[in-house]
């Protein structure tokens, strides 16, 4: 994962205000700075920009950086389009 930020595809920003808007809990699959893959959950309380990257901010107080998300519930980010769905069905 480069540290240069990626911005994110429009649609896929729409998609994460609208559930911030709505106050939905969310499924998320991302890359922490670890370079770690992520399952989790939460509802997204702001989208901002520090130094110029995007990220998101849950309730929880955690932050994640829009361009290491993966998946967001079903839809996936345009940019890993192709990557695995990790989520379980259970």
């Amino acid at each position: 994962m480069s540290a240069d930020y990626q911005p994110i595809d429009c649609g896929f920003y729409d998609e994460l205000e609208a559930a911030a808007t709505l106050k939905k809990r969310v499924a998320l699959q991302y890359f922490n700075d670890l370079r770690q893959l992520c399952l989790g959950s939460g509802v997204i309380d702001t989208l901002f920009i520090r130094d110029k990257v995007e990220f998101m901010r849950l309730k929880s107080g955690e932050e994640i950086r829009l361009d290491h998300l993966i998946r967001l519930d079903d839809k996936p980010a345009p940019a890993y389009a192709d990557y695995p769905d990790f989520s379980c069905g259970c």
